[in-house]
């Protein structure tokens, strides 16, 4: 019998695939610790990541209310892709446009930022921070603070929501160039949660 797992990344709930296993994929992957799945084209077990080097460490398996689905919780670093196609995740087809995920928008910004950083682009402005150093960052990330500080006394949602955005964006800024990632800042909150 052939099971459905979502995989979904811990420390930002990112959803990166589904495939699927049968008993001995999931007792390989509880025995190894890394995602092992059923090909139902090649007819056999498979390893995530055994050929691309994108493994995923399952750190806990959940099954559903109807026992017939399960779920992988996995750690699984920003630089690596769950998708063949190359991408991080293989939902990227837009379908219906909704509102994303807090999560899933800031790991689109941190991307965005990141590509940024590697392509230097002339005519960005994140582009043009990265040229101008930590000083400037860190100047401009004082100042969006200040500004969020300022909406917030004053009582002004729509500002204080428009200043807060500034914010996290100059922060992602700063953490791009940091080589921090928004993995390692929700790995931190779940530690502290303990």
């Amino acid at each position: 019998m052939l099971f459905p797992v979502v995989v979904q990344e811990r420390t930002t709930g990112e959803v990166l695939m589904l495939a699927y296993a049968n008993e001995e994929a999931l007792e390989l992957t509880k025995k190894t610790g890394y995602a092992h799945f059923y090909s139902r084209e090649r007819q056999k077990i498979w390893m995530k990541g055994e050929t691309s080097g994108n493994t995923m460490r399952v750190v806990e398996i959940r099954k559903d209310c109807d026992e017939d689905a399960y779920l992988y919780l996995v750690d699984f670093p920003e630089e690596k892709v769950a998708c063949h196609t190359g991408n991080r995740s293989c939902f990227f087809k837009v379908e219906l446009e909704g509102t994303a995920s807090t999560v899933n928008t800031w790991l689109e910004l941190y991307r965005v930022v990141k590509g940024r950083k590697e392509e230097m682009p002339e005519g960005s402005y994140t582009a043009k921070l990265f040229r101008e150093g930590k000083r400037e960052i860190a100047k401009k990330l004082g100042e969006e603070a200040i500004e969020v500080i300022g909406g917030y006394l004053s009582g002004d949602r729509e500002n204080l929501i428009w200043e807060i955005a500034d914010l996290v964006y100059h922060l992602t800024v700063l953490m791009v160039d940091s080589g921090i990632t928004i993995q390692d800042v929700m790995e931190e909150l779940a530690r502290r949660r303990r």
